[in-house]
């Protein structure tokens, strides 16, 4: 696991730019042109794509950013613009309900956000990202249906929620609200054009999800 920086790379991600999510399948094709499919892991992968000029707020962050990371050895943070909150269209405040969290053990769970929920999912479910890095006094946490007020601790590192007194599991229901960004790494090096004497472009500053930040 190599070191992460726990800031987010220039917001300017959200605008003119581009991200996707994968899922890792692998397909095998028979001689008699039958193909079998494996799911690799139930969650997506994100990447980003961002281009940005010189007078552009933010492109000398994301210049800094680039060789305080060490090009792609450390990871850091990134927003996308409309899939940053718990909520189902990623764009919604927050609420209680949101997302049920899983559980880790005694008083501990770990946030999630599942996709695809506005209709039935497949035999092995829908699939969800794990969230590792929720957004500092985002996250609202509720059991059975009610705010919890007191006794919750929420690591923004990790994504991590400790419940004090511990509920029981699994008679009771954790579902908790947040917003949160995606930890990512530089998946390539930065190229950085001359478009004119005065005028320099990141061509293509391209950012891939870490699984297991």
């Amino acid at each position: 696991m190599s070191e992460f920086l726990e800031e987010r790379i220039s917001g300017l991600i959200s605008y003119g730019s581009s991200y996707s999510d994968e899922y890792q399948v692998t397909l095998t094709r028979t001689a008699g042109g039958a193909e079998h499919r494996k799911l690799v892991h139930p969650y997506p992968l994100r990447r980003f794509r961002l281009i940005m000029r010189e007078d552009v707020e933010g492109y000398w962050d994301v210049v800094n950013l680039y060789h305080r990371a060490y090009g792609r050895y450390a990871g850091f943070r990134a927003q996308a613009f409309d899939d940053h909150t718990s909520a189902a269209d990623g764009r919604s405040a927050p609420t209680r309900l949101d997302q049920a969290l899983t559980y880790v053990s005694s008083g501990v769970y770990q946030l999630r956000k599942e996709y695809g929920i506005d209709a039935a999912g497949l035999g092995i479910g829908r699939p969800a990202r794990v969230i590792y890095k929720p957004v500092s006094g985002t996250t609202i946490v509720a059991k059975n249906g009610t705010l919890l007020t007191s006794g919750v601790t929420v690591d923004t590192t990790t994504g991590r929620v400790t419940i004090s007194p511990a509920p029981t599991h699994p008679a009771d229901v954790i579902t908790a609200g947040f917003e949160f960004d995606i930890p990512v790494r530089f998946d390539a090096d930065l190229s950085i054009g001359q478009s004119g004497p005065d005028t320099r472009v990141l061509e293509s500053v391209e950012l891939v999800e870490l699984l297991a930040p």
